[in-house]
């Protein structure tokens, strides 16, 4: 299987390089904006999957046996490609073709063979597709886990909890969901929108194994995503700063959805290079 397992100083690293790409990724694509704060707080959840903990083969990406990555916050695009470019499904070099017409890497795709098993719907959907996955594995043995990235404020849509419930009920141990928690939606804080509380609590309430952790620390998320529980699905709430590393990103509301201006672009340049 052509694939390399990273250490957690090579993930470190690898976060740097990340941040630095999505910075390139947001303003090669101009005037059409970017999700750029809420990319860069699931940095470290992108480096730690792709260089730790999903089994995928870079010569056959369609391999039956690989694990399956679906976002949920599937408009992260400025980490989740730039995550599978610095492992290898494309060269690095075409990050900075991002948005571009007709060109490789577009918001809204499903190209299986740069690792993409998702083709993204409304906010809320893909638990559906999710859990359908899970129970299908388990139907014809399939021995492959299946990991979801969602968002804090994706929870407010009512289908993620309706999804949740089967998953417990069905005992879907090869399943893996980890949500973001930035506690910052387009609209602002969550807690004042609409208050997500403990997020592990209800959980486990649901019937799944759930843990909080820090989800800017690297040996933290390899821990829990290392970890399989069995006859339970698991559920990762890792703790993050929406914007992480970026000084006027972080926690503003209006980097959710904004365009880079070469200005700026020159000074979270210079402060993640200098962090």
């Amino acid at each position: 299987m052509n694939r390399k397992i990273l250490s957690e100083e090579e993930i470190k690293a690898l976060c740097k390089r990340m941040r630095l790409h999505a910075m390139d990724m947001a303003l090669a694509a101009g005037n059409r904006g970017a999700h750029v704060s809420g990319s860069l707080s699931c940095i470290e959840i992108y480096a730690v999957l792709y260089g730790a903990i999903l089994n995928y083969d870079l010569d056959n990406p369609l391999w039956q046996d690989r694990d399956r990555f679906i976002a949920g916050k599937e408009h992260a695009r400025l980490a989740e490609y730039p995550a599978r470019a610095e492992m290898g499904f494309y060269p690095v070099d075409v990050l900075h073709t991002y948005e571009e017409n007709d060109g490789l890497l577009v918001g809204h795709q499903l190209r299986r063979e740069l690792g993409v098993e998702y083709a993204s719907m409304s906010l809320g959907m893909e638990m559906s597709f999710v859990v359908g996955k899970a129970i299908l594995a388990k139907q014809t043995q399939q021995k492959y886990h299946i990991y979801c990235l969602l968002g804090d404020a994706e929870c407010e849509e009512g289908p993620v909890w309706e999804a949740f419930i089967p998953a417990a009920h069905y005992k879907l141990d090869n399943l893996t969901v980890i949500i973001d928690r930035n506690y910052m939606s387009v609209d602002g804080n969550t807690e004042e929108l609409m208050a997500q509380l403990d997020m592990q609590r209800k959980m486990e309430a649901f019937g799944w194994e759930s843990v909080t952790i820090d989800g800017h620390d690297i040996h933290q998320l390899m821990e829990a995503l290392s970890h399989k529980p069995e006859g339970r699905p698991y559920a990762v709430i890792a703790q993050t700063t929406k914007g992480k590393g970026v000084s006027f990103i972080e926690n503003k509301k209006a980097w959710h959805q904004a365009i880079m201006g070469e200005q700026l672009y020159h000074q979270a340049i210079e402060e993640l290079q200098n962090a």
